[in-house]
């Protein structure tokens, strides 16, 4: 998993169960008994990825300085940062 993540393996899938069930971050933290904090970032990824967002990568992506450009770009234009993570595969 996740070395960084005070959530342990099966914290986490209890809260991808949560949201899938259609509770929030905050309401999943409350039950759970947990901070907020790690548990909203993991529904902010689970938004994107769905449950992939239980699987770690196998490898760091780089990107290239043009992508990373169009991206900042666009989202100082008004898109929103979800929408340009989900299209570029970022969590």
């Amino acid at each position: 998993m996740f070395g960084r993540s005070p959530l342990s393996e099966d914290q986490r899938e209890a809260a991808v169960a949560w949201f899938e069930k259609g509770i929030a971050d905050a309401a999943t933290a409350r039950v759970m008994g947990v901070a907020r904090s790690p548990v909203k970032g993991l529904y902010l990824r689970w938004r994107i990825h769905g449950r992939g967002v239980l699987v770690a990568k196998q490898t760091k992506q780089v990107y290239s300085f043009e992508l990373k450009l169009a991206l900042v770009e666009r989202f100082i234009a008004g898109e929103t940062a979800q929408a340009l993570a989900a299209e570029a595969g970022l969590s």
